[in-house]
């Protein structure tokens, strides 16, 4: 997912990439752990799932001598927090543009800000196979000019009128959604709509500022393509997803074939009040934000064809369970072992989460004590769960020497397997537990972080009752149940896949005891337009 704000800067990282009810990152494939390991670990186990740490302190004067806590050592956990959720109040306008209203948890009084967020269900996963990167260049040109009071506005103008309000406009597009948002103080929220409004019903969609977008993306995307990591994450989805749709992957070549038409024919078929949602958390009720919603978007008619679904497809794993991408030159080799996994409204889905935060979620996992930490093979090795509408996976990676990639995908697999032997030690269930959990309820400290999970969960098609549930069902899960997911989805060799992509004259013939079969492909012929090729 990209994020670009009206003045082309880019945004932070998207709130909704913390949301656990959907997908849980703890460790990117090409980013090494930071975490530092204290000498001794308290963990406590809250509604709000937060992990406290208290270290002891190391050398013969310090044992010999208490230290004061808070002074000398970090403060003794406080009570047990519970997590409060702000009310959430849902309503149609007469044209079924959905209206989500979220006040602020507690009973303190709130900040004097609002987030905004327009959002449709319209995403990359409505590109056209030879199209990929369309919803993302139609997002990034809603910010680039809008017509407003009857005349155009630039780029320049809009950022302007953005920074006036004292925020800025950003959009986005991500698998399921297209999004436009801003946050404002309750006086600036009615010019803030307004503006956000012109934006997505009447953006000019300029063909030169179309030019300059992709330009931009293709200079960022032939240099990611020449870093093992970037490259295989492209890659690993296409080797687990096979044709559908969450195979599809953005390429140089795939920019170039968007048109301006291209651009116009997919905001004229999936901006439409029927798939669009207005998201407002923060200080302002409901009775405002309906008047302001009417305002604004009650005029927005809907066409009169019916509205568009995205589509979707269960994961379709390619045949070979090695598969090996020549870089010549690179420095080092990304390793990725992909494992089945559940949907997004699976049952499973927080034993799932809580599954994978065991494996490779942060320092204290299972895959960074036997890579990183026991044999220092790496500088962080981890893993996340893929949830989406129609299946998921696992996806374990690490990124180390050439000369070293053999033995991390080994350890990779091993570790994988190994979850099935036996269950999480309670006091590392407690401590993973607390870690997703927190994460999830930090998200709610802000106006911004509950405008973005709400809208995820709508852009979804999930439940919003959801998000009120999750910490509870994320606590509930215990180490047998984390033993029998993983019996059952995570025990069968012939499911999993392995991938590395890095120099193989580097990485030696020990990659043929890895598997008798694999598919060898070379980095410059590599076409991810198209689905991998069954056999090398």
């Amino acid at each position: 997912m990209s994020e670009r704000t009206a003045s082309g800067r880019v945004a932070p990282r998207p709130a909704d990439a913390y949301d656990t009810s959907t997908v849980t990152t703890m460790t990117p494939l090409s980013a090494p752990c930071t975490e530092l390991p204290p000498p001794r670990r308290h963990w406590m186990r809250s509604l709000l799932g937060l992990a406290v740490g208290g270290g002891g302190l190391v050398g013969g004067w310090e044992l010999a001598h208490a230290g004061t806590p808070g002074v000398d050592l970090p403060p003794e956990p406080g009570p047990m927090r519970e997590l409060e959720l702000p009310a959430v109040h849902e309503s149609q306008l007469a044209n079924r543009l959905d209206l989500i209203v979220a006040g602020v948890a507690g009973t303190n009084k709130p900040l004097p800000l609002v987030h905004a967020t327009l959002v449709l269900r319209a995403g990359s996963l409505a590109d056209p196979a030879d199209r990929c990167g369309l919803a993302d260049l139609t997002a990034t040109l809603l910010s680039k000019g809008a017509t407003r009071a009857g005349r155009p506005i630039d780029a320049a103008m809009l950022a302007r009128q953005a920074e006036a309000l004292g925020g800025s406009l950003t959009t986005s597009a991500g698998p399921d959604s297209l999004t436009v948002s801003m946050t404002v103080m309750p006086a600036k929220l009615d010019a803030a709509l307004a503006l956000m409004a012109d934006v997505m019903r009447r953006p000019l969609l300029q063909a030169a500022e179309l030019e300059r977008a992709r330009s931009q993306a293709v200079d960022g995307l032939r240099v990611s393509l020449s870093d093992p990591s970037a490259l295989a994450s492209r890659v690993a989805r296409k080797l687990w997803w096979g044709q559908g749709p969450h195979a599809a992957v953005v390429t140089p070549s795939s920019l170039q074939r968007i048109s301006r038409d291209d651009v116009a024919s997919f905001h004229h078929r999936w901006a439409r009040p029927d798939r669009a949602a207005l998201v407002l958390a923060g200080d302002v009720d409901p009775g405002a934000a309906r008047r302001l919603a009417e305002r604004w978007l009650g005029d927005w008619a809907a066409p009169a064809e019916a509205a568009p679904e995205l589509p979707g497809a269960a994961p379709a794993p390619l045949a070979p369970p090695l598969v090996l991408v020549d870089l010549p030159g690179a420095g080092q080799s990304a390793v990725v072992l992909l494992a089945p996994g559940v949907s997004d409204g699976s049952a499973e889905r927080r034993t799932a989460q809580i599954a994978n935060e065991v494996l490779g979620g942060g320092y204290s996992s299972h895959l960074n004590q036997e890579i990183r930490i026991r044999r220092g093979l790496a500088y962080g090795a981890g893993s996340h769960v893929d949830l989406q509408r129609q299946g998921g996976s696992l996806v374990a990676s690490a990124q180390t020497g050439n000369d070293h990639a053999v033995e991390v995908a080994q350890l990779l697999r091993e570790t994988v397997l190994a979850m099935a032997s036996s269950p999480p030690a309670a006091d590392e269930l407690i401590a993973r537990q607390s870690n997703i959990a927190g994460l999830f309820g930090r998200r709610f400290d802000t106006v911004e972080g509950t405008a973005s999970l709400i809208a995820n969960r709508w852009a979804r098609g999930r439940p919003l009752a959801e998000l009120r549930t999750a910490v509870p069902e994320l606590l509930a899960v215990t180490a047998e149940a984390v033993q029998d997911f993983s019996r059952k989805h995570w025990n069968d060799p012939a499911q999993l896949r392995t991938l590395i992509v890095g120099d193989l004259s580097q990485v030696g013939e020990g990659v043929q005891s890895l598997g008798p079969s694999a598919l060898r492909l070379n980095a410059k012929d590599l076409d991810l337009d198209h689905p991998l090729p069954a056999v090398s």
